[in-house]
């Protein structure tokens, strides 16, 4: 859990305390409860946690979707680079098989923590993407044999720069805040109203009181955890590239075979 988070759930935690006792001092009537507070106030507060809760869940989802969708397009698109070079000269073909290499290992090992942690990606990975960029232009063209294939890693290339730079953006995004602090404060009202209705003599209406509590206190950690595609309960995981990496093992044996 990052030291946001912890600070997010520390004023929240004393906003509802803080809440509690107020509405537990200044006690809701039971004329009041039943009356315009129970019929209109409540339904409309509730309605409006639930709608803002229902937005950042939906936004949250489709943000670690597409980021995880995202990671296995960029890992393709390695795989096919690396595959393209099985027609290259063995001198260039092996600078280039070992650059994609270089540059899947730093997605895993530097870009990965980076996005967990600072929301961004590693320049030391840019600086592999980089180099590798550099080897595939130094592949010679001019040759009908490989002409084709160097067309085609070159697209390759391309398309991996693009996919990082789609990457880049997952890693900025983040439900709205209006959205998070509509789900919050909405919450908090949710939560506090019933300790404000005469609660005591009644063991129901505490009880449910509780669950009413612990139902929104779940439900708002569950949307500060999707805030970040790359850390949470749904996080996008490196292992697309874990994969790729594996497989560069075969592509490498194929390529030893023939």
């Amino acid at each position: 859990m990052t030291l946001s988070l912890i600070v997010v759930f520390v004023a929240l935690a004393l906003l509802l305390v803080a809440g509690i006792v107020v509405a537990r001092k200044f006690v809701i009537s039971t004329d009041d409860s039943d009356g315009p507070i129970g019929t209109v106030i409540a339904p409309c507060v509730l309605s409006i946690y639930l709608i803002s809760l229902a937005m950042g869940l939906v936004i949250g989802w489709e943000n670690n979707r597409g980021a995880e969708d995202g990671s296995v397009a960029e890992a393709g698109h390695a795989t096919a680079l690396y595959w393209n070079t099985a027609s290259f000269p063995d001198e260039d073909g092996a600078r280039v098989r070992a650059d994609v290499r270089d540059y899947v290992r730093a997605v895993v090992r530097d870009d990965w923590p980076s996005m967990v942690e600072r929301r961004e990606l590693d320049d030391g990975a840019s600086a592999a993407l980089d180099r590798l960029r550099v080897s595939v232009d130094r592949v010679p063209s001019d040759d009908p044999a490989t002409a084709v294939e160097s067309l085609q890693t070159r697209q390759n290339v391309t398309d991996l720069g693009q996919a990082r730079v789609q990457r880049a953006d997952a890693a900025g995004d983040h439900i709205p805040r209006f959205v998070t602090l509509a789900t919050a404060v909405s919450g908090l009202a949710v939560v506090v109203l019933p300790f404000g209705m005469q609660l005591r003599g009644s063991r129901a209406r505490v009880f449910w009181a509780l669950v009413n509590l612990a139902f929104v206190a779940a439900t708002l950690i569950a949307l500060l955890f999707l805030d970040n595609p790359y850390s949470g309960v749904l996080a996008s995981d490196p292992e697309a590239f874990q994969d790729a990496l594996e497989g560069f093992d075969r592509i490498d044996a194929a390529i030893a075979g023939g």
